[in-house]
């Protein structure tokens, strides 16, 4: 990964939206929506462009006040986001998501979330990913324990 023009090639990009549900929509009726109607044929439209991975983590008021448990138990020192699920995607380069963002069969689902899925305050973030234990095992580290990935000047070029 020498030069600048392969990192974007190499380096896999993640980018999340953290989304809130409806007021006047359930968590358990959120859930359905986004595994049964939702999940699979989006993720057959992602494949059509590219997209390496894609999942999605339910975030459900249980699990929120855990975090806060874990959370006061531990000093009180993070910010316990409140949203009800994120969405991931992995990706090489911006025109995969671009190809995705154009696509009308996704824009034509996305119309479809309206009821579910609340369009104010969606939290967007993008970054790359440095994977170090996969399937149990430390991964992308080098026998006297260096990671294999370039330095930040390289990595941190913009997508």
């Amino acid at each position: 990964m020498g030069d600048f023009g392969d990192i974007k090639k190499q380096r896999l990009l993640r980018m999340t939206l953290s989304h809130y549900k409806n007021e006047e929509c359930s968590e358990e009726e959120m859930h359905r929506f986004a595994t049964e109607e939702h999940a699979v044929n989006a993720a057959k439209i992602h494949i059509r462009h590219g997209m390496e991975a894609y999942g999605i983590v339910f975030t459900p008021a249980s699990f929120r006040q855990a975090s806060k448990q874990l959370n006061a138990a531990l000093g009180d020192k993070w910010v316990i986001r409140d949203y009800d699920l994120q969405v991931e995607f992995y990706f090489r380069d911006m025109a995969t998501l671009s190809a995705l963002a154009a696509d009308a069969d996704f824009q034509a689902m996305q119309a479809l979330e309206g009821p579910i899925v609340s369009r104010t305050h969606v939290e967007q973030s993008i970054g790359w990913v440095e994977t170090y234990i996969q399937d149990g095992k430390l991964v992308n580290v080098t026998a006297d324990g260096k990671p294999t990935y370039p330095k930040f000047k390289e990595m941190s070029v913009a997508p």
